[in-house]
């Protein structure tokens, strides 16, 4: 008999009828959007072989890419009534249902991704987080990375002064959209499946991406020029509902969360190699690379820092990840 958690929640609350439960087999449904061979997908797989591993077979893992189980915000819903056990979602995307979170937003957050991969194992950054995702029904098993976002455009950009009047196509989060604004951009709201075509017929001059992505859409195609700004460090949280999390056995959920943060670690490297392999295909493609002087983009995003940084768990861990060398 296989449980899926959401039998687990339900077995929960009659233990005692059913003490033999939890020695059947666990099968725990996880969903992300990416294709199987890329860093979620491999380190979703990294953490189903290690439970697998650590709990003798008891606990498995089954792995749903390109978003079999729903999109991102469909996932993380999935989470709160169970028909999805674990999620993969970009931190934006769940900051809409704990907004402490949207502190991973910010410009500049990190110095670099050695710098967040620091961070985001620090056991104290680590409880903050697992605080305030508690407190919103949430369970959190690690963070992976979706990648250090740089600037793409039709013309380069040598300093921050030739972004000006730029219409650069960003995610719709307010920090991000206030990052261009302040660094001389007109940042343009676009969905991500009409970017080719908006870059094409200059409906945008540009957009900001990861060197992974901006060379598997073919971006460069339509905007050759890649600035290499790191203005952002996009985490990507892993989570599980909070009450699912606590019906799972004792030696289940301590298994859960060190496959978890293994999986975290070697995902995250796992991109930042991705991302140097594919800065290789950028050159022998012919994108033009530009390293503006960064002092005057940190500079533009720290009013941004202070404005979106608000309450106090957010100060936490702002103060939190800011702390780590």
């Amino acid at each position: 008999m296989k449980l899926t958690t959401l039998a687990l929640c339900l077995a929960s609350a009659t233990a005692l009828a059913a003490p033999a439960a939890f020695a059947q087999e666990i099968v725990l449904k996880a969903s992300h959007n990416a294709n199987a061979d890329e860093p979620y997908g491999l380190g979703m797989e990294k953490m189903a072989e290690l439970l697998k591993d650590a709990t003798g077979g008891k606990a498995a893992i089954e792995v749903y890419a390109n978003a079999q189980l729903g999109d991102e915000m469909e996932s993380i819903q999935g989470t709160q009534i169970g028909t999805v056990d674990i999620a993969v979602t970009a931190n934006e995307t769940l900051a809409n249902f704990d907004p402490d979170l949207s502190v991973f937003s910010l410009p500049f957050l990190f110095k670099d991704s050695l710098q967040m991969d620091r961070a985001l194992a620090d056991p104290a950054v680590v409880a903050a987080v697992s605080d305030s995702l508690a407190a919103k029904g949430f369970h959190l098993i690690t963070f992976f990375s979706a990648g250090t976002r740089h600037i793409m455009s039709k013309t380069p950009v040598e300093t921050m002064a030739d972004l000006d009047g730029l219409k650069i196509r960003t995610m719709q989060n307010p920090a991000h959209v206030e990052a261009f604004k302040a660094f001389g951009a007109n940042p343009t709201p676009m969905a991500y499946t009409e970017l080719y075509g908006g870059l094409e017929t200059g409906v945008v001059d540009g957009a900001e991406a990861a060197n992974t992505n901006y060379y598997a859409k073919k971006f460069y195609e339509v905007a050759p020029d890649w600035a290499m700004v790191g203005w952002l460090e996009l985490v990507a949280p892993v989570i599980m509902g909070e009450a699912a999390y606590q019906a799972l056995p004792e030696d289940v959920k301590a298994a859960l969360d060190e496959a978890g943060a293994e999986a975290g670690s070697f995902q995250r490297k796992t991109y930042r190699d991705s991302d140097e392999a594919t800065f290789g295909k950028l050159e022998e493609a012919g994108v033009t690379v530009t390293r503006p002087e960064l002092a005057p983009f940190r500079e533009a995003a720290a009013p941004i820092q202070a404005e979106f940084v608000q309450s106090e768990a957010q100060k936490k861990i702002f103060d939190l990840v800011q702390a780590v060398e």
